[in-house]
């Protein structure tokens, strides 16, 4: 069984494959390997070192598309006129979940410099500030990946204390000519966050296909599939084989492999996406990648 941890890049790594095997490739997932890995995997690359292997015979690769904007368009063309099966569908902007240092915080942290040297003299600014950092404080916060907190900005009533905070705090600010409708402005927009999760879909076509392949391939670390990949080896007897990066694999899948190690099961093979680079990876651009 490929260990986790391992990072060593090797240019004869091969892929050991058990019979027919179908590809899964979550691009959305693999995307966000890029930054942390250091390098890029282009689609073609990855193309060309898949079909290099005779066992593999169809390659899914799931996408979210923006009808309306030019450059995810033309993404998904590139991506049907090098070969891969493209499963796609119509992304959707959902309500976001903010880390720590993102948009909520860092306006609210603008507002705070803003009034650094007036609050010192004027003790009602100075309490103001003081309940609207304990209100801030005070947003639920749910856990995301890499071990970072987020805000949870979903508390209609606890946003309306905010923003009543911050409108007192605008009818003292302009007794003393201090603007801050731009920051108002930009605190009541609504921040979204791109969301095109394709579990459903994944999870169908693998099940569709089952006569047709013995090994099945994740380009994904998302550990909602581990479940999926229990399945496939325990009752249908194929073998999984889970392509990740490292910081980019859930935990279910270490609670997945000690579960088939008490049964005394094999079938689950997790393989960091380095000991590939030679074959699949470039060089990381510093700039936006198309499909992001």
């Amino acid at each position: 069984m490929e260990s986790k941890f391992s990072s060593m890049t090797n240019q004869n790594f091969k892929l050991r494959l058990k019979g027919r095997a179908f590809v899964i490739i979550d691009w959305t997932n693999v995307y966000h390997w890029f930054e942390d890995l250091g390098w890029e995997i282009p689609p073609p690359k990855l193309f060309d070192y898949l079909k290099s292997y005779p066992e593999i015979e169809e390659i899914n690769f799931y996408l979210g598309i923006e009808s309306n904007k030019k450059k995810s368009v033309d993404f998904h063309e590139e991506i049907v006129s090098i070969g891969f099966s493209l499963k796609n569908k119509e992304v959707k902007w959902v309500p976001a979940v903010l880390e720590t240092t993102s948009h909520f915080k860092i306006l609210v942290k603008n507002l705070f410099e803003t009034l650094e040297n007036v609050k010192n003299a004027n003790s009602n600014i100075s309490t103001r500030l003081y309940e609207l950092s304990k209100k801030v404080d005070g947003l639920p916060k749910v856990s995301i990946t890499n071990a970072k907190t987020a805000f949870q900005l979903t508390n209609t009533a606890q946003l309306k204390e905010i923003y009543d905070l911050i409108e007192e705090l605008d009818g003292e600010l302009k007794k003393l000519n201090i603007n801050i409708d731009g920051l108002q402005i930009h605190l009541r927009e609504p921040v979204k966050r791109r969301k095109c999760d394709f579990d459903v879909e994944i999870t169908k076509d693998i099940f569709n296909n089952l006569d047709k392949f013995e090994t099945v391939i994740f380009f994904s670390g998302d550990g909602d599939f581990a479940t999926l990949a229990e399945d496939l080896i325990i009752n249908k007897k194929k073998k999984v084989i889970v392509i990740f990066a490292p910081g980019h694999i859930g935990r279910e899948y270490d609670e997945l492999r000690l579960r088939l190690r008490e049964k005394n099961l094999g079938g689950l093979f997790l393989c960091n996406v380095r000991k590939l680079q030679e074959s699949i990876g470039n060089k990381y651009p510093q700039r936006l990648l198309s499909g992001a």
